[in-house]
């Protein structure tokens, strides 16, 4: 039995009725920023360019690195490494968007960086003006010259949010424009004139796993229609 364009067509289309259709500005998920030939327009503390770095990620591939001093920090402070913002076109807005009907449900990464101590690092999510923001904490520290993963559920009921800055979790994640990724400033580095490296890799959002169910049924169906058009 053959089957035409059309019975492909109508099978996309039936699974792609159970599938949340983005607006054009919507985030991309499920998406891993790989950096794969640059940097991504992730940039530093201070929105200046980031090095692109071919080997050496937590698989062995490219990653993005910069330097931060904390010559100006004060014990307790934040100190943010790394920032994707909309102003930037970093990752090319795969980022940007309303992550709450976009149905983002995780966001990760990888840091790795060289001070002498172990690090408590957050992630701040915030709109294209920058305010408010929501600031999610890792519970365990990223550790000196390892590569760590921090994982943060999307979700209003996960005790790593830490504040929404006079606001809520619907106000800050159905609009999100900037992404800063840092660390505490401790007592032993607060006021240390000395830079200290550090790398990034695979920033990622991705679904409840229901959409990741629906996203690779679609790639199924792709598969199978090209492969029995190629049949007949």
């Amino acid at each position: 039995m053959r089957y035409r364009v059309r019975d492909c067509m109508v099978v996309l289309l039936v699974m792609s009725a159970a599938v949340h259709c983005p607006p054009a500005k919507a985030t991309v998920v499920p998406f891993t920023e790989d950096f794969v030939v640059d940097t991504s327009e992730w940039r530093n503390a201070a929105a200046g360019a980031l090095d692109w770095e071919s080997t050496g990620g937590p698989d062995g591939s490219s990653f993005a690195a910069g330097t931060f001093n904390f010559v100006n920090s004060s014990p307790g402070n934040t100190a943010s490494i790394f920032r994707a913002q909309d102003e930037f076109g970093s990752s090319a807005g795969a980022f940007e968007g309303n992550w709450i009907s976009d149905g983002v449900a995780v966001f990760s990464t990888f840091i790795r960086h060289d001070a002498p101590e172990p690090l408590p690092a957050f992630v701040r999510f915030a709109g294209p003006a920058n305010f408010p923001g929501a600031v999610a904490i890792s519970f365990a520290p990223v550790t000196p010259h390892t590569w760590t993963e921090l994982t943060f559920a999307i979700d209003p009921s996960n005790p790593q949010f830490v504040s929404f800055e006079g606001s809520d979790f619907n106000a800050v994640f159905s609009n999100i424009g900037h992404l800063q990724i840092g660390v505490s400033v401790s007592d032993t580095l607060a006021g240390l004139d000395q830079d200290f490296t550090f790398g990034i890799d695979k920033p990622t959002v991705l679904p409840e796993p229901s959409g990741l169910v629906l996203v690779s049924l679609t790639s199924i169906a792709l598969f199978f229609c090209h492969f029995r058009r190629r049949a007949a």
